[in-house]
């Protein structure tokens, strides 16, 4: 997916958080009470805030116009300045990746999941990628050679590219050159065509190349894969919100495909599903960044 297409993707998916949201009601006279939604900056790599703030409008309006509630959506640096916006009230309901979802419990053990965000696969891998032929046996084998990581690729495949791919040298040290192709597509079909060595694709687009392309499909093979990452995740602040509105939001979400316009929401912004945590999330969480932990600070 491209990089605007998945800007959009992540709009598309909080304006479905949104209008199955009810409206929360304040004790003076029963006006709908705000309610802020928090995302982490690094839903949108590389995308200029101008392009971020045009694409979200839509968002707004539905918030006001369909939500019935006045809401607000905030992007914020980091998971940690997230989780802390969260668990001062600042803001009452974020969506994070799952491992940084991870590290921010950490620091903040009062962070719950709501629901997962499933797009296929319940669990997210990456995959590195290189042709049949390929003589490469390890990531190793590829230092100095030319790679391929798509633009608009999801960051459990940014950070898959650096730790393991690597060893935690910076990827643009390691490898000859790192491109970014237009599209997961694009990055395979380089592979197939040797213009790049190999290349790291998630899970859920190799299936689909799969599907669009067999052939050229079968001229390739997976190098090494990553550990399953844990969904992304729609989280509060445990006590921060009444019981009522968590069940009422939890429950719309997980219904969101019986509505004709939850359907449509969930199929333009590329999500199968709003599900139940799973009952290993916790593990995963916790596997996941024992493997991956935090970034140093700065």
């Amino acid at each position: 997916m491209g990089r605007q297409k998945w800007v959009m993707a992540i709009g598309a998916a909080l304006a479905a958080v949104l209008w199955l949201m009810p409206a929360g009601r304040a004790q003076d006279g029963g006006k709908a009470k705000g309610i802020r939604i928090g995302l982490v900056r690094t839903f949108f790599r590389d995308t200029p805030a101008p392009t971020v703030d045009v694409r979200l409008q839509p968002l707004k309006t539905l918030i006001q116009s369909q939500a019935g509630i006045t809401g607000e959506l905030v992007i914020e640096g980091d998971a940690f300045e997230l989780a802390r916006k969260l668990k001062e009230d600042k803001i009452q309901v974020g969506l994070f990746h799952g491992f940084e979802f991870a590290w921010a419990r950490q620091r903040n053990p009062g962070l719950k999941p709501l629901v997962v965000v499933v797009s296929l696969h319940r669990t997210l891998k990456a995959h590195l990628v290189v042709r049949k032929d390929s003589t490469a046996t390890g990531c190793g084998d590829l230092k100095g050679k030319s790679v391929a990581l798509p633009h608009g690729s999801r960051e459990h495949c940014h950070l898959y590219l650096e730790r393991r791919c690597t060893g935690g040298t910076d990827p643009r040290k390691f490898f000859g050159q790192l491109t970014t192709p237009a599209s997961t597509e694009d990055a395979l079909d380089d592979v197939v065509d040797r213009v790049v060595q190999a290349a790291v694709i998630d899970r859920g687009a190799l299936d689909q190349f799969q599907i669009d392309k067999p052939e050229r499909y079968g001229r390739l093979r997976v190098l090494a894969r990553s550990e399953p990452f844990p969904a992304s995740v729609i989280a509060y602040q445990d006590g921060s919100l009444d019981p009522g509105t968590l069940r009422r939001l939890h429950d719309g979400l997980i219904g969101a495909g019986k509505a004709a316009r939850g359907r449509e929401l969930l199929k333009v912004s590329r999500i199968t599903s709003f599900e139940e945590v799973p009952a290993d999330y916790d593990q995963l969480l916790k596997d996941i960044a024992r493997a991956y932990p935090p970034r140093a600070e700065k």
